[in-house]
């Protein structure tokens, strides 16, 4: 029944048992054998931050020659699921002292394959198996990896399982180092996958220890275990590059002390990748529940406040004038809001913004275009290209991401300025050159047949292979084929899409490359970007297929985002505000930090996938989306991209005294692509995003009375965007927040409004 215990190379797993293994509750063993798995209950003793020893419990207790363990475990079985159960394991001291010591919760597998998808939100993809060289902070590959079509996933180094046979393949991280504290398997041999639910950590005198996630291989790849440890101690610190000597210690323990851990476990059928990801994304707060978001901004005031601080870094110093992403006088582009900082700006309509726009694009679209039709990575106030990609001698090599983002937007700010009645506002010249950028992409996809990380503005080609750097041309291809008529565009658009959401998505679990510091390693914003160009091809096809992919990327980037409200130690700025860092987006696996929003977007796929589909789950993470972008906000208005509680990285810090462009821009981007409340009027369906309370007071045939209250000190303008549900099947498209009304509430005001259809 149970699975014979090894000794592996490493003593966190312990040697064959001697005892028999805890006995299982009705329905436990069905979870766990179908995927090869048991379960033990353990002591572990720490030198420093190293495990030296491991016993285990039998029968409920661990006798030793200073001390004497009891535990006792419920099972619990989750109604209307059979594939999970609930653990409370209580664990006490009875007599004596354990010093430096901590408890873990083992699970163990067999027939285990390196071939098995291991995940840990933000923090572990697919095992992490990619090639590590020791590299700088934004430096680049090594020169000699360029242009090598063959060349792995390369990173820096972090929690990894070897690909190396034979070497010692172990993950150690603690909930601080994950969005949701949660370890994901997918077995292909078994046709399942298993997830480990748990919570934060435990109390201690001290205030709340983080808990440790732990996986670890045999020397032969055929065994492995993961640990959920109380508390967590981790050999060696994650940093934002690296590793450095981990602080973690175990606990001394006296007669007395006790300690409960709360575990849910889903073992499943599933054919794939997908499949575990969307039962992630159905699970992700079942230990945590539900959170409780604070009101704090609502759009309107987010969208005044940041439209002031864009404006504030509109350049006027020189023979050039234009809008600066960042806080030097120059335009980096894509990525963090160049040629995207200007979108916003058009939204408002009126003719000092229009300049101020047409004056960046004038500024620099004919200055930073290379041969082929790829812009370079920066354009300096003096008119001078220039790269900061990592391969500063290299400035013709830039991130294929900045000239997706460049490709996606100036077309979007065409069809704004056709809808807002300003067709003559475009200038031929900004068409040609942006028609030039889409014909670089098609030739490089026929060429080579992807887009690679990064690539020769001038030639054309990959200059770094692999990653899903180019997930938003995929979106920018495909609005161009509709803006200029040009149905090969198209062509690459769907080859491009169902390309790498079949190579990075589907066989391996996550999406890299979007961001030009980290090398190769798995991110958030190329799983952002690739949802939204699939929704792109959705709108523009009306073919169900892209709707559905683009929610199941959807899945992906969910596990990038927290989904509890972590428990900062009180003497942070974060604790002392009582934020709620529910929402927050981490930026990727090198960079381990939260972030108010998505860089660089609304987000608002996630909102269309819930119109679409009913599935308020995509609602939910918007809104929580939202309303951590707002924990972000200085008390004078700006705002910075760190929002975080990871150790490796400004741990309890919204980065006073900072700010950051590509913040400011999503924060007015959800403020305007986002609807403040959604309505359908002939079904009981509302949700709100803006940051005020609603409710539905009536309804008849022709009208929904809503009291709306506004508890935050700003007056609010708040969009209502109200629709049949048949009407509610068809696309959105890009430009439909230009028309929803807006109903004003005071500060603390509520208010009756009446919805006629």
């Amino acid at each position: 029944m149970y699975l014979r215990f090894w000794k592996l190379f490493s003593i966190l797993l312990l040697p064959a048992l001697s005892a028999t293994a805890i006995p299982d509750s009705a329905g436990f063993e069905k979870l766990l054998k179908p995927i090869g798995g048991s379960m033990r209950l353990l002591e572990c003793n720490y030198d420093g931050s190293v495990i030296v020893n491991t016993k285990e419990f039998s029968g409920g207790k661990l006798t030793l020659s200073d001390a004497e363990w009891i535990s006792e475990v419920k099972y619990k079985p989750i109604p209307g699921n059979r594939d999970a159960m609930e653990l409370v394991a209580k664990f006490r001291l009875r007599q004596g002292i354990s010093g430096s010591a901590g408890i873990a919760v083992a699970f163990d597998f067999d027939g285990w394959s390196t071939e098995n998808y291991v995940m840990i939100p933000a923090s572990v993809y697919n095992g992490n198996r990619n090639r590590i060289v020791n590299r700088n902070y934004a430096a680049g590959l090594d020169r000699d990896d360029l242009y090598k079509k063959e060349l792995p996933l390369t990173t820096t180094g972090l929690p990894q399982l070897s690909t190396d046979a034979g070497k010692p393949s172990k993950i150690m991280v603690t909930a601080c180092n994950a969005t949701t504290p949660a370890i994901c398997i997918y077995s292909k041999k078994f046709g399942r996958a298993f997830i480990l639910l748990a919570d934060q950590g435990i109390r201690t005198a001290n205030g709340i220890v983080d808990n440790g996630l732990i996986v670890s291989e045999s020397a032969d790849r055929t065994k492995a275990t993961i640990m959920l440890s109380a508390p967590g101690v981790r050999e060696l610190k994650p940093e934002f590059v690296g590793f450095s000597p981990s602080p973690d210690r175990g606990i001394d323990w006296k007669a007395g002390d006790e300690i409960t851990m709360r575990i849910k476990i889903y073992s499943f059928k599933t054919t794939d990748i997908p499949g575990l990801l969307e039962k992630f994304m159905s699970v992700r707060k079942e230990v945590s529940g539900p959170n409780q978001p604070r009101n704090l901004m609502p759009f309107s005031e987010a969208a005044k406040v940041m439209a002031r601080n864009i404006d504030n870094r509109y350049f006027d110093k020189g023979p050039f004038r234009f809008y600066r992403p960042e806080n030097a006088d120059w335009i980096s582009f894509g990525w963090v809001g160049g040629l995207m900082d200007t979108y916003p700006m058009l939204v408002l309509g009126d003719s000092l913004h229009l300049d101020h726009a047409a004056n960046t694009f004038d500024f620099a679209i004919p200055r930073a275009q290379g041969t082929a039709g790829y812009f370079y990575g920066a354009l300096n106030f003096d008119g001078k290209c220039f790269g900061r990609e990592g391969y500063d001698e290299f400035p013709w090599i830039t991130l294929t991401r900045k000239n997706g983002d460049v490709l996606y937007w100036m077309i979007k700010q065409f069809e704004l300025l056709r809808e807002e009645g300003k067709s003559s506002s475009i200038k031929p010249a900004w068409e040609t050159n942006i028609h030039r950028l889409a014909q670089a992409f098609s030739d490089t996809w026929n060429k080579y047949g992807q887009w690679g990380n990064f690539v020769n503005i001038n030639t054309g080609e990959v200059a770094v292979y692999n990653t899903t750097s180019g997930a938003s041309a995929v979106g920018g291809m495909a609005l161009a084929s509709d803006y200029f008529k040009e149905p090969g565009f198209m062509k690459v658009a769907m080859e491009a899409a169902n390309y790498y959401y079949s190579r990075d998505f589907v066989a391996n679990g996550m999406t890299t490359g979007a961001c030009a510091d980290i090398l190769q390693n798995a991110d958030s914003e190329s799983a952002s970007a690739l949802m939204t160009s699939l929704m792109v091809l959705y709108e523009l096809t009306g073919d169900q297929k892209w709707l559905d992919k683009s929610r199941n990327v959807a899945n992906l980037f969910a596990t990038w985002v927290v989904s509890y409200d972590y428990e900062l130690p009180p003497q942070t700025e974060l604790a002392k505000l009582g934020a709620k860092l529910t929402g927050a987006v981490w930026a990727s696996t090198q960079n381990k930090h939260g972030a108010p929003g998505i860089c660089t977007s609304s987000g608002d796929p996630l909102f269309k996938i819930f119109r679409a589909t009913g599935d308020t789950r995509y609602a939910e993470l918007i809104r929580d989306i939202a309303h951590a972008w707002a924990e972000g906000v200085q008390p004078d208005g700006t705002i910075s991209e760190r929002l975080t509680y990871c150790d490796a990285d400004s741990r309890g810090s919204r980065g006073a005294g900072w700010k950051t462009g590509w913040n400011e821009l999503n924060g007015i981007l959800m403020a305007m692509e986002l609807p403040g409340i959604y309505l359908q009027t002939d079904k009981e369906v509302l949700y709100v995003l803006d940051q005020v309370e609603v409710k539905i007071i009536s309804r008849s045939s022709g009208a929904v009375k809503l009291e709306i209250t506004n508890p935050t000190k700003y007056d609010a303008e708040i969009s209502v965007f109200a629709e049949s549900s048949t009407d509610a099947s068809k696309p959105l498209g890009n430009l439909a927040f230009l028309k929803w009304p807006k109903i004003s509430v005071s500060a603390g005001e509520t208010k009756s409004f009446v919805k006629s259809f």
